[in-house]
């Protein structure tokens, strides 16, 4: 009798993970998560970030329609988002960030930074372009920490 219990023992231990591994193997599903459309044109929106061209710099400020906003904490949140993009570039390309680099970027970051509203369909938010755009800035950025 106890070898009845030992041989039935033995085979629930051996066979037992083969079931377990069989069991898992057939429930196994591919899911692939799609984001829903309004979702993809926001990040779309964010591809437009960076230098446009040679000229201008731009950042993408979006704001629920919930949230109410004035202008001037719009333009202040698109300088802030200005300032951290344009430091990482600088540090991205091996370059010190220092006082005077901090200096130069607020300086034109306020000097000739434009806050424009962007025409959308999107109820839900409203989607604001802030832009620096001075003649060279990106080879002045490039040139600076070197």
């Amino acid at each position: 009798m106890i070898s009845y219990i030992r041989l039935i023992f033995y085979s629930l231990l051996l066979y037992l993970p083969m079931i377990c591994y069989i069991s898992s193997c057939a429930s196994k599903k591919t899911v692939t998560n799609i984001q829903p459309q309004e979702n993809n044109a926001l990040l779309f929106e964010y591809e437009k970030e960076g230098f446009i061209d040679n000229n201008t710099f731009r950042v993408i400020v979006i704001i629920p329609a919930e949230e109410h906003y004035d202008e001037l904490s719009i333009q202040q949140k698109g300088q802030e988002r200005a300032f951290v993009s344009l430091k990482n570039y600088i540090i991205s390309r091996n370059n010190v960030f220092d006082s005077k680099m901090h200096n130069y970027l607020m300086t034109t970051i306020t000097g000739y930074g434009t806050l424009k509203k962007r025409d959308s369909t999107c109820t839900t938010r409203y989607c604001y372009y802030y832009d620096i755009t001075k003649s060279g800035l990106k080879a002045e950025i490039d040139t600076l920490g070197k």
